[in-house]
């Protein structure tokens, strides 16, 4: 079946519509300001973290915050813990939010997984490694794209993905011709030894 769009008239356009629309252009991350940094970083607070104003698109859908939200931590008395600061779609609750993804207290914790599925789906924009006692650690993943990364256009992607795989075969042909040796030019008195078929012999 075939979708088209958008006119004005008597069709009516909504969710379904504009989120393909957007995530057949663009990757889902978080926008870049003037200053060339991403937007909604992670920062301690006396509370517990705080997200910096910003932009994120993610599968279509975007969310825009304006003013810096703050998030309370809480420690865990006998066990160290990390935690996960992410932007979550939620197409039960037609929500996109920012939220803390808390992990599991353990001697030896680990970071909480990304849930992606058809109802939800999760960026990370950082691991909050908060031990029982002492400073919580921020570790930044807005950078890493298969985590997050930044808002870019998929066309660009497909671009590089192309430009990879001519760049992988140049280099398997390169590496063929290397093993079986290359056609030469020779210029000299004797016949040239190990050449390759297609060199060309010029004898003085």
């Amino acid at each position: 079946m075939e979708y088209s769009g958008f006119f004005n008239g008597d069709q009516e356009y909504g969710q379904d519509e504009f989120s393909r629309y957007f995530d057949n252009i663009y990757e889902s991350g978080v926008s870049i300001n003037e200053d060339n940094n991403m937007t909604l970083q992670v920062n301690k607070c006396d509370s517990g973290v705080q997200v910096d104003k910003g932009f994120s698109i993610i599968k279509g859908f975007y969310l825009y915050n304006d003013s810096i939200k703050n998030i309370g931590i809480l420690k865990d008395s006998n066990y160290d813990r990390i935690d996960r600061v992410i932007i979550r779609l939620n197409l039960n609750s037609k929500k996109v939010s920012i939220d803390v993804k808390k992990g599991i207290p353990s001697s030896n914790p680990e970071v909480p997984s990304l849930q992606r599925d058809n109802l939800v789906y999760e960026l990370s924009l950082a691991q909050i490694k908060v031990p029982k006692n002492g400073e919580m650690v921020i570790v930044d993943e807005r950078y890493k794209k298969e985590l997050c990364g930044a808002i870019r256009p998929k066309n660009l992607t497909e671009f590089n993905s192309m430009i990879e795989g001519f760049t992988n075969q140049f280099n398997k042909w390169f590496e063929a011709q290397q093993a079986k040796g290359w056609r030469n030019v020779f210029i000299q008195n004797t016949t040239p030894e190990k050449v390759v078929p297609g060199s060309i012999w010029i004898q003085i």
